[in-house]
């Protein structure tokens, strides 16, 4: 009996052979491959116009949620100082923040965003701020490099009232004062007599003799006798480029602050072995002006009996 011939029209599982189908027509090989390659770039074109009709529909329903919010943004300094735990500076940064992005409270737009680290770096709190971010729809995160408030500085509103003015260790102005003499200041030096009564804006730098008196402050700072000091007055150093201390009772003229040193007066070393020796006789206790410039010790232009503890110390 011949031989049954089998159909080869049709693929094992029944689908038409693409070879037989390009043979029917009449193409090559190379249009073959070619119609192969066309078909899978159309099929990603479509894939691709698919995803960028979809993401901004989803992007827009997602802005829609995130204003569907009212209540009041939370703000969260990362990694803060400790000394930032003031009710006052905390709510007035974060209100900052809040006021800048107002109602932008898309979190796929930045625009609010960029107005908050704007807004944060002109209140001179920070060296740089790094970053403003959304955590959820009702949170924010900043993350910066914080100054440190070093002392306050007495100055006048140009309305006419005495404020004590926060400044960092560079003697720029930060954004909070205090009413001169008011209960609960910080625990800060305070440096009277700056030639510029009317404090500059936010972030700016105070002044000479301000630069000079936190100069001062730099050195005395580990002093054994530091505790003693409550002020440093800086009314002689536009005209005569010196300074002076002032503790409870009694005031020591110091004279050029450090880096306008002059051959005629003693080192600051030598000073401050000079005030520790004061402090340690009970000198400091008397209401009187000491004069410390030279070796020759002065209280109200009395010479003082005065030797070093330690010979060697010189």
């Amino acid at each position: 009996m011949p031989a049954r011939s089998s159909k080869r029209s049709k693929s094992a599982d029944g689908s038409p052979h693409p070879g037989g189908l390009a043979a029917r027509l009449g193409l090559g090989p190379r249009t073959v491959v070619g119609l192969r390659a066309a078909g899978w770039t159309a099929l990603a074109a479509l894939l691709v116009a698919g995803g960028m009709i979809g993401v901004p529909t989803l992007k827009r329903r997602a802005e829609a949620r995130n204003l569907e919010f009212d209540g009041p943004i939370e703000v969260r300094f990362i990694g803060g100082p400790s000394w930032f735990e003031a009710d006052d500076l905390r709510s007035g940064l974060a209100a900052t923040v809040r006021n800048a992005i107002g109602e932008d409270r898309a979190t796929t737009r930045d625009a609010g965003l960029k107005r908050a680290l704007e807004g944060l770096e002109r209140t001179g709190w920070f060296e740089r701020v790094t970053q403003v971010r959304w955590v959820d729809p009702t949170t924010v995160a900043v993350e910066a490099e914080w100054v440190v408030p070093v002392a306050l500085v007495d100055g006048t509103l140009a309305g006419g009232e005495r404020r004590s003015f926060l400044v960092d260790s560079e003697g720029r102005r930060l954004e909070l004062d205090y009413p001169i003499g008011a209960a609960g200041l910080p625990e800060l030096l305070r440096i009277k007599g700056a030639s510029q009564v009317v404090p500059p804006p936010p972030g700016e730098r105070w002044g000479d003799d301000v630069d000079a008196a936190l100069a001062l402050h730099g050195v005395i700072r580990d002093a054994p006798w530091y505790g003693l000091v409550r002020s440093i007055d800086t009314r002689r150093h536009a005209r005569d480029r010196e300074v002076e201390l002032h503790t409870d009772h009694s005031t020591i003229v110091w004279g050029s602050p450090p880096g306008e040193w002059t051959l005629a007066e003693n080192t600051d070393r030598d000073k401050i072995l000079i005030v520790e020796q004061l402090a340690t006789d009970g000198y400091l206790k008397a209401d009187a002006i000491y004069d410390i410039r030279s070796f020759d010790i002065h209280r109200d232009d009395a010479i003082l009996d005065f030797r070093y503890r330690d010979p060697e110390a010189r």
